[in-house]
């Protein structure tokens, strides 16, 4: 991380005075979302990162998705992209693993294998079943940029919060290098107490 941020001091040619955004990785599946005037149009997987899978009617039985967006002081672009993961919580899997004892059925391994094959089930009423979660992490210009036109990254999530769509609520803004290193340590240690899965920060 060093290395990096003394490569972008070179490439800018004097020191970074920036602030720095730091969040957890979700252990999901990562989806995109299509909102067209405030209302879900598509839901797609990544795919082979061209070409994802369309998980829309799956994607709309997901209580954490809104369907429509909220209405605030910030307008609501007339299409946004929106990218995100969908996981599992781990007491969700304990329940749904004990539901699969009881019928003969074999466990599931891991939140996220379950999640991923959740989403793509072909019966949208199973997927209605799992209660999966949600929370965004990026939007996406319709150029592929990332943060179409926002600032910063915290304006990014404060505008997704103000539309009614989920964001870690753990993410930080952070001033100097030794909080972004502070932040990894802490949720090296509080990472097993959260209810769901994360891979890195």
């Amino acid at each position: 991380f060093k290395d990096w941020l003394n490569r972008l001091e070179n490439f800018l040619g004097k020191p970074y005075s920036g602030s720095f955004y730091c969040d957890l990785k979700m252990d999901g599946l990562a989806i995109e979302l299509v909102y067209e005037s405030g209302v879900l149009t598509q839901a797609s997987t990544r795919g082979d990162g061209l070409v994802g899978e369309d998980v829309t009617q799956n994607i709309r039985t997901v209580e954490a998705v809104p369907l429509r967006l909220r209405e605030g002081k910030l307008k609501i672009p007339t299409r946004l992209i929106v990218r995100g993961e969908v996981f599992l919580t781990k007491k969700e899997l304990v329940r749904i693993n004990h539901e699969q004892e009881a019928k003969g059925g074999k466990s599931y391994a891991n939140p996220r294998n379950l999640a991923a094959g959740t989403i793509r089930q072909l019966d949208a009423k199973v997927t209605a079943g799992r209660k999966l979660s949600f929370y965004a992490y990026s939007i996406v210009g319709n150029d592929g940029s990332y943060g179409d036109g926002f600032k910063s990254h915290d304006a990014e999530y404060k505008a997704l919060r103000e539309w009614g769509i989920g964001v870690n609520p753990h993410g930080h803004v952070l001033s100097a290098l030794e909080g972004v290193f502070d932040f990894y340590h802490e949720w090296e240690v509080k990472r097993d107490a959260l209810d769901y899965e994360f891979d890195g920060t």
